[in-house]
């Protein structure tokens, strides 16, 4: 009986220090994880136009009116998607994640649609996609309709069925903060594999955006692939490895001159990609405000920024995409859609984004351009 005490009081310190042992390591782990758990769910929650403009009335006022019902976008407000999550995704660093967020859709292979791609292509079907940032995304559109893409789909639908006797269906597949080099991987890997007719590159903002940061478009991290790379960063520093150096670098803000270099890169690349599978490609440069000539309203004037280099790069797209030839290839300036609206109209949203009055704007202007293309090599009814 003494031995079997004296054995309990000699293992008592080891306990004690087993049991300080395990609830370090139940702390730490539960700090660490935390710490984790409300940066990932900070990053996995989609960013809706409530949250962006929370205790903002009067920026709220300005963009409920760049829809065409104020009132019921400031009820949506709280719904209507701004930023969905993004995951990790082969070549393009990240993209959007499968799921409902918000009034976005995305499905199961990534397109900004509640349905799923039917593989292989329905007969009597012309499929378009629009790759391209938040914008081509859809950003602050009220629902998957109300994007370019869905009003280009109704509209093409409404005009073109009678006369061709074609089922139409457009798909975006786009990412917040992409620039034409996500574009042209994307067109490459995966657009060019799944029997479009046509492919719409809806870009350049984010060409100009990037090259004013410092940022080479052809060897950067967007900020979702920033998230997962300061996430990496943290465990190794937790799990003391040696750290991960620094594989990117911000320069001076681009030469302009750089900036549309490298866009005209990717823009031949991808004409090349689809010409071997004689697919259209149509590179659409966007409308922004720093390059509009539209009466610019209050709310519109005090989001310009960056005038001159904006209009210095969109001046150097024009002339290259302009001298750019295929058979295959059209480009299709909507940089002044809005050139004619007064300053009683509110469009733009920001820099570069616009609710559905917008987006239905650009949808029917992008259809006049594209018309006589897809009517031309729109296939016979089977």
């Amino acid at each position: 009986m003494k031995s079997i005490k004296k054995l309990l009081l000699a293992l008592v310190p080891t306990i004690v220090v087993l049991l300080l042992f395990g609830l370090g390591f139940l702390a730490c782990y539960f700090v660490i994880g935390k710490v984790f758990d409300n940066e990932i769910q900070g990053e996995a929650k989609a960013y809706t136009l409530g949250r962006l403009l929370k205790d903002t009335p009067e920026k709220r006022s300005a963009l409920a009116s760049t829809y065409y019902d104020p009132g019921k976008a400031l009820q949506m407000f709280d719904d209507i998607s701004w930023a969905v999550p993004n995951i990790p995704t082969p070549f393009v660093g990240t993209a959007p994640t499968p799921g409902q967020h918000g009034t976005a859709h995305i499905n199961s292979m990534q397109f900004r649609a509640a349905k799923e791609l039917e593989m292989p292509k329905p007969a009597d079907t012309y499929r378009i996609f629009i790759t391209g940032g938040s914008t081509a995304f859809g950003s602050g559109a009220p629902g998957d309709d109300q994007t370019i893409a869905g009003y280009l789909n109704t509209i093409l639908s409404r005009q073109l069925t009678p006369m061709t006797k074609q089922k139409y269906e457009v798909f975006t597949m786009a990412n917040r903060a992409w620039a034409s080099t996500q574009e042209r991987i994307v067109i490459e890997n995966r657009l060019s594999e799944l029997e479009p007719d046509m492919v719409i590159s809806f870009s350049g903002v984010n060409d100009v955006h990037w090259g004013l940061r410092g940022r080479n478009v052809l060897w950067f991290r967007s900020y979702a692939d920033e998230f997962y790379w300061s996430l990496i960063k943290r465990v190794f520093i937790i799990t003391r490895q040696p750290p991960m150096p620094e594989n990117t670098w911000i320069e001076n803000p681009i030469a302009p001159a750089l900036v549309a270099e490298r866009l005209l890169k990717n823009v031949r690349i991808s004409q090349f990609v689809l010409s071997e599978k004689k697919i259209d490609y149509v590179f659409a440069l966007q409308p922004a405000l720093t390059v509009t000539n539209k009466k610019l309203s209050r709310h519109e004037k005090s989001s310009l920024k960056s005038e001159d280099y904006f209009r210095t790069c969109y001046g150097l797209f024009v002339k290259d995409l302009k001298n750019l030839h295929g058979e295959n290839f059209q480009f299709v300036d909507l940089s002044g859609v809005f050139d004619g609206l007064d300053d009683q109209e509110e469009i733009f949203m920001d820099s570069y984004h616009f609710g559905d009055k917008g987006n239905e704007k650009i949808a029917e202007n992008l259809f006049l351009q594209i018309k006589g293309r897809m009517v031309k090599h729109a296939r016979p009814p089977s």
